[in-house]
């Protein structure tokens, strides 16, 4: 667009060049023969009247090109303004804090807008794993977020809950569970009522052949050591609890110390009569 407008521009500048010179040229030959009788006047109005004429349609072009310059820029503005208030709401599944095998499934709108009325819709990709999808339909079902939907989730809010056990899934379908390959469509709305689409999908080979070293996440078993600690301190307080402790007085320790003498002389008593 840019360069036709260039292209026009130059095009008008490029003809009015062209009828100066012409008239020029006209003004210069027509003095030099004599023939016609123009005067210096009617020339100076034909000059004025063409330059009126070429600034008006310049004005014109200019002030086309300025309209379609305010659109262009009222669409971006409009443009930005939808991205301001779009959502972009993603699904997933990973592994729990509290140990490997647990699969939490994470709901999070990563947009800059709050999305309204969130509805998920499943489908089966592999039908040799049908057993294993419908064992964890299941599990979607009883999950009100997935079966039902959420109502409103503002930007950067998450929903997380757990689901199953790895552990559980291996053992009740076996090498069969890392052949689940299940599409979920997200369906969703922003602030003005525009509909939205996005796809996830849960692929359980990416699970197959992985294992991990430890018992869960360090930042988790701490709070969990800290929670049980607290808990701990909580009941010793209130007395819930008590603490089992051994008294230990100075008599006590001034009758270990004569039963230790007594049996020092005893000993250096024996060692005496054998020598």
């Amino acid at each position: 667009m840019k360069n036709k407008s260039g292209w026009i521009f130059g095009t008008i500048m490029s003809l009015l060049v062209l009828i100066i010179v012409f008239l020029i040229g006209l003004s210069i030959g027509i003095a030099s023969q004599g023939e016609l009788n123009f005067s210096n006047d009617t020339l100076s109005s034909w000059v004025s009247a063409l330059a009126t004429v070429c600034i008006a349609v310049l004005t014109i072009f200019l002030a086309k090109e300025t309209w379609a310059l305010r659109q262009v820029q009222l669409l971006q503005i409009e443009q930005i303004r939808k991205e301001a208030i779009k959502p972009s709401i993603d699904v997933y599944l990973k592994n729990s804090p509290a140990a490997y095998n647990f699969i939490d499934v994470h709901i999070v709108n990563s947009g800059s807008g709050v999305a309204q009325n969130i509805g998920f819709s499943f489908s089966n990709k592999n039908h040799n794993a049908s057993d294993v999808y419908n064992y964890l339909y299941e599990k979607f079902s009883r999950l009100s977020i997935l079966a039902t939907g959420i109502s409103s989730l503002g930007s950067g809010e998450k929903r997380t809950s757990f689901l199953f056990s790895f552990i559980d899934l291996h053992n009740k379908f076996g090498e069969e569970a890392f052949e689940l390959n299940a599409d979920v469509l997200i369906s969703f709305h922003d602030n003005e009522g525009k509909h939205y689409t996005s796809r996830a999908s849960f692929n359980f080979y990416e699970y197959k052949g992985i294992s991990e070293i430890g018992g869960g996440e360090p930042m988790y078993k701490i709070s969990s050591i800290l929670e049980k600690i607290q808990k701990d301190i909580g009941h010793f307080a209130s007395g819930f609890k008590k603490l089992k402790t051994d008294v230990y007085t100075s008599q006590d320790r001034a009758d270990e110390r004569e039963r230790w003498e007594k049996e020092w002389e005893e000993l250096e008593a024996k060692k005496n009569t054998s020598s």
